[in-house]
């Protein structure tokens, strides 16, 4: 037997691994990164409501309990449900472009909440990954890998309100598997009662197939259907002849289906560079009944409206990224490539009781959009970075009409446009814990295609024009301050009003604002947050007001968390007073709402398994609010043939109670 070398016979020495922890650089002092701890001390109930936890982000349940589409208000816009929002999940366009409903259209009530490891909000039009619909700004929900215990919750609250949860990871190593169900019901506090019911369900497995590449592959599936209370008006309210829980038309309601797959690939190659791939695919389908004028067209059946949107849609994120060296400063060049496509089918028709009367129009569609961009991410100095570049996003329209003579609207042909954008960030400091930022960059949002055919000579991507200079300050360990103003000028634009299947010219508009927040944390136990929001939004030429933009808008919280496995947060939600009309003649009821939510951990034998009750109460103070409001004509019986101008809206959630346990257990 030969003898081992020296080098056989060296030690080998285990280290021990060591974990660093570092602020995420942002680019924007509005940035902001909602993590999953505070996500979870959330109230159940509507995923788009996570959203809340952003500055000025504000999400509205629309149409009386319904399933459908959350309203967004941020930054001066009225994003109805999505036109100048930009959502995803993982990367994954959520926003759907030439909607029966709306353009834009994002429903977000397909996502789990507790899946969820964090949701990034980024305003203003200045960065380099987002496109579409990017305007007043985008968020992105980022999905766990795994979970570390198995978890069963079964939770029950007033109007009949019940939600069962189930995850869990068998494996957590090399492959790492998550998967989730969740089953939500509710009848809601209005006379006809909602039976608002949503299955989703989660399915994700990531493992590495070597030891510089990763894999994930998930897919989601989401059904639900509701009755819809409607957007009542007013005068009846207030003359006694309607509870604000009551109804003028109960038929009001819908469906929806939408199942999604996703592949994330990426591969490290020497060199500092890294290859990537992101590819989905949905199916999604949508059936919706409302009635927003009662008697106001059709005195005889009502105006009541069926919107189907049915369609598959794919695309891709592909590029690579370099780390690089230039003038001995490290820096990030992403160059790649995003395509998307929409096979869409939509039916616009009147209705009652919901059976259809006639259609007033229908359309097959496929809408394309290729989007070549590069982004750099260099630190010039110690206290000097830029983030920034370029893209340029390419669409092709092709709409054909299926209804033929019948219909009034016809929209039939191709058309093509084009636009580029550019994003610069500039980060300086930090200097004493403080960091200060200016950011600039050009946006936009798509019409619909429908819209694109009918009106060839009008603007299909509409510019914005962003500007931002704010402040991130901690001065100690235990504070943080932020401090945002912005600028915003959106271009002229055509509106498709699905409600309708009409179009609107609206003309240039101008929005400006700022942002304060404060975060301090002066036990370890103990934290304690505070935004204000505060923005002016009018058309330019006229300097008339923005409907429904919001102007003042306020959030704090408190939030415990106790060593003996107490936690809880209570929270102030506040949005001021908005114009309800261009003259600013009619103003909207501002509202002030606080929630409670209270979780404790009880520990087990054996010391794998915990049991965690929890108790949730929204609207703590039981106040009278409204969530959306809207301004236009409606007619009741008897009523001039004209119509009366009313105040629309759907009641907020009274005082509501809502517990439950959860079981956690290692396998």
């Amino acid at each position: 037997m030969g003898t081992a070398s020296a080098h056989d016979q060296e030690e080998v020495t285990v280290l021990e691994e060591v974990q660093v922890v570092g602020e995420r650089p942002i680019a924007a002092s509005s940035n902001r990164i909602i993590l999953n701890e505070d996500i979870l001390l959330q109230p159940q109930g509507r995923p788009a409501d996570l959203l809340r936890l952003a500055p000025g982000l504000i999400t509205l349940e629309h149409s009386g309990g319904a399933g459908k589409a959350d309203q967004f208000l941020l930054r001066g816009f009225d994003a109805d449900h999505g036109t100048d929002l930009a959502l995803h999940v993982d990367g994954m366009p959520i926003n759907m472009r030439s909607h029966a409903h709306g353009q834009g259209y994002g429903d977000i009530n397909f996502i789990i909440p507790e899946t969820i490891e964090e949701i990034t909000v980024k305003k203003g039009p200045y960065h380099v990954e987002y496109g579409d619909f990017a305007t007043a700004g985008a968020a992105n929900y980022v999905t766990r890998e795994t979970v570390p215990q198995t978890i069963v919750q079964s939770a029950g609250g007033n109007f009949n309100t019940q939600r069962h949860l189930f995850m869990t990871s068998p494996t957590h190593d090399r492959f790492r598997t998550l998967f989730a169900g969740e089953f939500y019901y509710t009848d809601g506090p209005y006379d006809f009662v909602n039976r608002n019911t949503r299955y989703n369900g989660l399915a994700k497995l990531t493992f590495d197939p070597s030891a510089t590449s990763q894999l994930s592959v998930t897919f989601t599936q989401y059904y639900a259907r509701w009755n819809g209370a409607g957007q009542i008006p007013l005068r009846e309210v207030t003359s006694g002849g309607l509870d604000r829980f009551g109804s003028l038309d109960p038929s009001e309601g819908g469906k929806s289906v939408r199942s999604t797959g996703r592949l994330d690939y990426h591969y490290d190659l020497p060199g500092g560079g890294t290859a990537f791939a992101n590819l989905w695919a949905q199916y999604y389908y949508l059936s919706l009944y409302t009635n927003f004028t009662y008697f106001l067209n059709d005195p005889v059946n009502g105006d009541g409206i069926e919107q189907t949107d049915r369609r598959w849609l794919t695309g891709s994120d592909v590029g690579y990224r370099q780390t690089f060296r230039l003038f001995d400063r490290e820096g990030i060049l992403t160059a790649g490539l995003q395509t998307r496509f929409d096979k869409i089918r939509v039916r616009l028709g009147t209705q009652q009781k919901r059976s259809s009367l006639a259609i007033t129009q229908e359309s097959d569609i496929f809408e394309a959009s290729y989007s070549p961009y590069l982004k750099m991410d260099l630190q010039f100095r110690p206290w000097l970075r830029f983030v920034g570049g370029g893209r340029l996003d390419v669409f092709t329209y092709n709409v054909n009409d299926r209804c033929g003579t019948d219909c009034s609207v016809r929209p039939n042909g191709t058309a093509s446009d084009s636009i580029t954008s550019g994003k610069a960030n500039l980060i300086l400091g930090p200097w004493a814990g403080t960091e200060f930022f200016m950011n600039a960059g050009t946006g936009f949002h798509s019409n619909d295609a429908r819209d694109v055919v009918l009106n060839p000579s009008a603007a299909t991507l509409t510019r914005a024009i962003g500007y931002e200079v704010g402040i991130r300050s901690q001065p100690w360990t235990w504070t943080e301050f932020l401090a945002t103003a912005w600028l915003l000028d959106l271009g002229s634009e055509l509106v498709f009003v699905g409600d309708e299947g009409t179009t609107e010219r609206r003309g240039k508009t101008r929005r400006l604002g700022t942002e304060i927040s404060t975060r301090i944390t002066p036990l370890e136990w103990l934290s304690i947050r505070g935004d204000i929001t505060y923005t002016h939004a009018e058309f330019r030429k006229t300097g008339d007001s923005v409907p429904l933009a919001p102007q003042f808008t306020a959030f704090s919280s408190v939030t415990a968390r106790l060593p003996i496995g107490l936690s809880g947060m209570l929270q102030m939600l506040t949005v001021g007073s908005r114009a309800g009309t261009e003259d600013n003649r009619v103003k909207l009821e501002p509202f002030t709402i606080f929630d409670l939510v209270l979780r404790y951990k009880i520990p087990l034998v054996p010391p794998t398994e915990r049991l965690e009750a929890f108790l949730s109460i929204r609207n703590l103070t039981n106040t009278d609010w409204r969530q959306a409001q809207f301004v236009y004509e409606s007619r009741l019986p008897g009523e001039p043939a004209g119509g009366v101008s009313d105040i629309h809206f759907v009641p907020g959630t009274p005082r509501m109670f809502m517990g439950g346990l959860t079981w956690f257990w290692s396998a």
